[in-house]
């Protein structure tokens, strides 16, 4: 049987708790007791610091923070990032080592090859291709795709990777697809003659989410704002804060001098 739209959701639910479920055990490893005190002994023994009275356990938990945004700024971005990815995973229930496949450098958005699905799921795959590019994939051994919200016509060292990905899908006998969500990008027609040159066969703006509903069962511009994600979201963040609020880190900064 064909897994049903409920189905991808839950998979996709249980992909985007693993990578949110390490902020927690980070938390209470940088702000920990121990975390807290090496900062601390650091800051005295920088000759800077020390010298403009930094080293305080104030400006220990401000640092602390500090770098607790900027990683989850880095995680919110990998995670909104590989979207499409983890609703691949959860479609076809495959493992991140078959969806994220590298060629020598370079690791391709999104990898599915026939051999890796259910008897069901390979037609399906096929017939998303066939309505989207017109393209009978058994002459293929899958489709290997880009994925892009915005495109950088000027990212020179981008568009070289590109092409030279290019020629590792045709040589692995991958369908190269390149998937352009924003439709406004500045020279974008330009970028796109030269890499379709190299091979790939794009889509782009309603047409690149058209296929992606199509392909995973469900629309991914909109799946962090259904109840069930959004709730899952919610939760571990609140996990999150929480257990910064609790820290020991947290307790010095908070406590009355």
């Amino acid at each position: 049987m064909t897994r049903q739209k409920p189905e991808s959701i839950a998979r996709f639910l249980h992909e985007l708790r693993h990578h949110l479920s390490g902020w927690k055990a980070k938390a209470q490893r940088d702000f920990s007791r121990e975390s807290f005190q090496n900062e601390l002994k650091s800051l005295a023994n920088d000759p800077v610091y020390s010298r403009f009275h930094l080293a305080h356990p104030d400006y220990v938990f401000i640092r602390l923070m500090g770098r607790m945004s900027v990683s989850i700024g880095r995680r919110l971005g990998e995670i909104y990032d590989k979207i499409p990815r983890m609703a691949a995973q959860a479609r076809y229930g495959l493992s991140h080592d078959k969806v994220a496949v590298r060629f020598q450098t370079l690791e391709l958005d999104l990898c599915i090859r026939l051999q890796d699905l259910g008897s069901d799921d390979c037609p399906h795959l096929s017939r998303v291709v066939r309505k989207h590019f017109n393209v009978d994939l058994a002459h293929f051994t899958g489709v290997g795709a880009e994925i892009r919200y915005n495109f950088n016509p000027n990212d020179s060292a981008r568009l070289r990777k590109d092409k030279a990905m290019a020629g590792y899908l045709r040589t692995a006998g991958l369908y190269p697809v390149y998937l352009v969500f924003a439709e406004n990008s500045p020279r974008l027609r330009d970028a796109i003659a030269s890499l379709k040159r190299a091979g790939w066969h794009f889509l782009i703006g309603r047409a690149a989410l058209a296929f992606m509903t199509d392909l995973v069962g469900f629309d991914i511009s909109n799946v962090l704002d259904r109840p069930e994600i959004s709730n899952e979201v919610k939760e571990q963040i609140g996990r999150l804060l929480l257990s910064i609020r609790d820290s020991y880190a947290a307790n010095r900064f908070l406590s009355k001098k």
